[in-house]
Parts: structure tokens; sequence; C-alpha cells
């Protein structure tokens, strides 16, 4: 068995050249630093094209693996901005701080006893502090904060599900599963939207469990905690991949897990689109559209329908994303977009 060293840290990648991919995005791509309680802590930020304060966009947060860093995570692991030019939100990646232990970049942890690597605190500070600054610089839509992350990465994003589930509508850990301190104690947790992506040969997060608990009662947890609807729909996509949905019920939360038969330790090429999907159906209450008092077409659920909806739906023309398919025939079309302007506010 990998030692708590060896299973915290992602395998390196095999860095090849600069960070920047292109230069025709690079006005977009910028770094930001922040003073977090005396501590300068930086993300990395992508705006997607003709960005503008108005449409009060999500937020998609990638956390690199540990040992990594922002731009790793960028170019190696999942890169959302193509998608954040179409779909309208935008992109950040935090850099993890070097921990006290051996002073490598690796996401906080905190386990009962007292053992910790000094950065499970001041990483939490981070992250509300994070959404406190994209909100504040960016008008960013406080209410659709999505928090995904690789191996230790993915670690982290479970715990804020657990204990930042007030600030994050969804999350989205790939080749990681929750810590067992984490998953013992989180039951005060809100319900919260998950997507998980996991391989059933990684070593890291042994899927039938181990050191962390099984995917199989880790999915059990959520579908409970969100009231989701089971069994789930399951869906073969080829490749060894197999889809579980748990749709929303009464909570307004769903689950969704991606199987990766034989899969590794590694970010699938398809992940940045399906996380996508799954995560922007959701804000902090759940399923957008899934309360009885919302307006059809609202999809940031601000009491209005205007020129931000009709941009986000516009952003998923001729797709299949049901958030956006008001009428539910599986296409978002024209039909749609007449639904949505005959509630249009004056």
């Amino acid at each position: 068995m990998p030692s708590l060293r060896q299973r915290h840290l992602a395998i390196p990648a095999l860095l090849v050249g600069g960070f920047l991919a292109s230069t025709a995005s690079a006005q977009q791509l910028f770094t930001r630093t922040i003073d977090v309680d005396g501590l300068d802590r930086q993300y990395l930020i992508y705006l997607p094209v003709d960005f503008s304060e108005a449409e009060n966009m999500p937020v998609m947060a990638w956390h690199h693996g540990g040992g990594g860093n922002a731009n790793e995570a960028l170019n190696y692991e999942a890169d959302f901005r193509s998608l954040a030019d179409s779909r309208r939100f935008i992109a950040v990646y935090p850099n993890a701080y070097p921990d006290v232990l051996e002073g490598c970049t690796c996401w906080g942890y905190e386990e009962p006893g007292g053992y910790s690597n000094g950065n499970y605190e001041i990483d939490l500070a981070f992250t509300s502090a994070m959404i406190d600054d994209l909100v504040a610089t960016y008008n960013a839509d406080r209410t659709r904060i999505y928090a995904g992350g690789y191996s230790m990465g993915g670690s982290y994003v479970w715990d804020l599900a657990c204990v930042k589930s007030d600030e994050i509508a969804a999350v989205a850990p790939v080749a990681a599963s929750i810590y067992q301190w984490t998953f013992d104690a989180c039951d005060a947790a809100l319900p919260t939207a998950v997507c998980h992506i996991l391989g059933t040969n990684d070593f890291y997060a042994p899927y039938n469990g181990g050191w962390v608990p099984s995917a199989a009662a880790q999915h059990a947890y959520w579908v409970a905690k969100n009231e989701a609807v089971s069994p789930p729909e399951t869906e073969s996509l080829g490749g060894g991949v197999t889809r579980y949905t748990w749709v929303a019920g009464e909570g307004c939360h769903a689950v969704e897990h991606f199987r990766r038969q034989g899969g590794g330790h590694d970010v699938p090429s398809f992940a940045t689109t399906v996380i996508w999907d799954f995560v922007s159906q959701h804000a902090l209450d759940g399923v957008i559209g899934c309360s009885d008092d919302s307006i059809e077409g609202d999809f940031n659920e601000d009491g209005i329908v205007d020129g931000v909806d009709l941009s986000q739906l516009l952003g998923y023309w001729n797709g299949t994303n049901p958030l956006y398919d008001i009428n539910g025939d599986g296409l978002i079309d024209g039909a749609d977009l007449a639904r949505l302007l005959g509630n249009w506010t004056n």
C-alpha cells in the first residue's frame, strides 16, 4: 500500500513547454494574488471571450493534484477554456500553498488526533476568500460556484462538500475518494450535487475501498443526503465507461458517477465536458428550476428572466443540456427560446 505521502502526490506531469497555450487567450488568462490572513495566495483565472460583468457568470474552480500547480492543472489535467467561451463561465485554478511538512504544494488535510500537513484551515480560508474576490471583482454568481479537482485536489474538493456546502453548489472529484475521517464527520453538511469520476484500477483511491470508503459507500451516502432518486439511471458510454445518474428528487440535488472499468489514476479526456454539463444544472439550493417558486427561463434564479438568462440559453444552442431544454424535447432550440421570451421581465 502506498504511504500517505505517496498517496497525496499526483503522478508527475511531463512538462514540455510553456504554460500559456496560445497568444489569443493570453489576455484572458492571468494570475491573481490575494491576501488571506497575511499569506499571499494565488489563483489562475480565465475570463471567457467578450467577458462582461453584467453576465453574472458562474465559476468552475479546478484544484490541481498534490505537488502540482495551477499551470499544470490547466495544461495537463482539465482545460475548461473552450467550454468557458461557449457556455459562459469563469474558470479558475487555485494554487496550493507549500505545507509545513515537506514544502509540498499539497492541499490541506487534518486527520483525527491532530495529524495534519498544516494547510487545512488556511486552504479553507483561501477558498472562501477566492470566492469573495471573484464576486467583488468580476461579479461572479455566488450561488453557482463549482469545485472540481484531481487526485489530492479531488480529495480536497470532497472536504469542501462537507465543510463549505453553504458556498459550493456542486463538486466534481476525479481520481479521488473522500477521506475516511471526512466521511465520518460529514453529517452536518448541506445537500451538495456530486459528479464523481473514478477508475476501478486507481491506486490512490481504491474503487472498492481500503484507506478510503468504497465508491459504492460514498455514492449511497450522497444519494441519501441529497434525497436523489434510486435506483440510478445507467448508460454505457463505451470505452469501459458507465454513467450512473441519481436524478434530483425531493432534495433537488443530483448525484452522478462515471465508472471507468480498468481506469487508472488520471483525468480522462471526457471529464471537462461531462463535469460542466452536470454541475451547471445546480445552484446552491439544487437543480435550477426544481423549486416550486422558480420562473421558467430564470436560469440564474435571480427572480427575473433577462439578457443574462438568454445568453446562457444561447450558449447551449442546439445542445441537449436538460437545464436549458425548457420544453423537455431533448434539444435546445427556438421552442425553448420562445418559452423563455414568454416570461421576459421588463
